[in-house]
């Protein structure tokens, strides 16, 4: 009996103790939020809010939301924020939680087109698609709408609702990621349309303008794709 108290004994004097593992605590940042979003991918296309620290000079995507914090495009924002660690986070979780302690800076970016300017008059209306490549389409389903201050788009493939972001420079405008809800079609050749252009409108640059009551793009001097003016209120 005292052998096999000797042996227990020895045992636990001789197992490693691992140590207290210590928990990080909260940390306070002080970060600038975009007044737009943009595309980013995460488990699925998505739209992320653009942060930045004091000192950094590039945006980044944040993947998740800032708890207590209510976002308007066209502002741009100075937050003090707690940063969290988030101990075992999902595959498709972040491993930081943002937290909103105040808003110290709230400002009006103004991005608005002048009135009288082509993007003034190009953002008040609806773009049906009526030429795309080679083909003339006859209600093809297909339309866009711009908004100048948050620099995006959205509207209808045909099938699915589509968005994306884009810049514009010159006589030039540049289509960043466009993206698009996963609802599938039965018509193979509105799909097949559909298709065709998001890759047409994705990470893409045209020359553009607009002639009469069309919105025309252009790639190497050839027209590409044409838009026909609708207003801006259909449902």
């Amino acid at each position: 009996m005292f052998l096999e108290l000797a042996l227990t004994l020895a045992t636990t004097l001789m197992t490693p103790v691992k140590p207290v593992q210590k928990q990080q605590s909260p940390k306070k940042q002080t970060i600038y939020v975009k007044e737009s979003k943009e595309p980013c991918t995460g488990v699925a296309p998505m739209e992320c809010l653009q942060i930045k620290g004091v000192k950094d000079t590039e945006w980044s995507n944040l993947y998740t939301n800032i708890e207590g914090f209510k976002y308007t495009p066209g502002y741009r924002y100075k937050l003090l924020v707690r940063v969290t660690p988030v101990k075992n986070p999902p595959a498709d979780g972040s491993s930081i939680r943002y937290t909103l302690r105040k808003v110290l800076e709230k400002k009006k970016v103004n991005t608005t087109p002048e009135a009288g300017s082509p993007w003034a008059f190009i953002a008040s209306k609806r773009w049906n698609l009526i030429k795309l490549g080679d083909s003339t389409l006859t209600q093809s389903g297909i339309w866009v709408e711009f908004d100048p201050v948050a620099k995006r788009f959205h509207g209808k493939g045909g099938c699915n609702r589509i968005s994306g972001g884009y810049q514009t420079n010159g006589e030039n405008i540049t289509f960043t990621m466009a993206i698009s809800t996963r609802m599938a079609c039965m018509d193979e050749n509105v799909m097949r349309r559909e298709t065709e252009f998001l890759k047409r409108i994705g990470e893409h640059t045209y020359r553009y303008d607009v002639a009469d009551q069309t919105l025309n793009f252009y790639e190497n001097n050839q027209l590409v794709m044409i838009f026909g003016m609708q207003p801006k209120d259909l449902k």
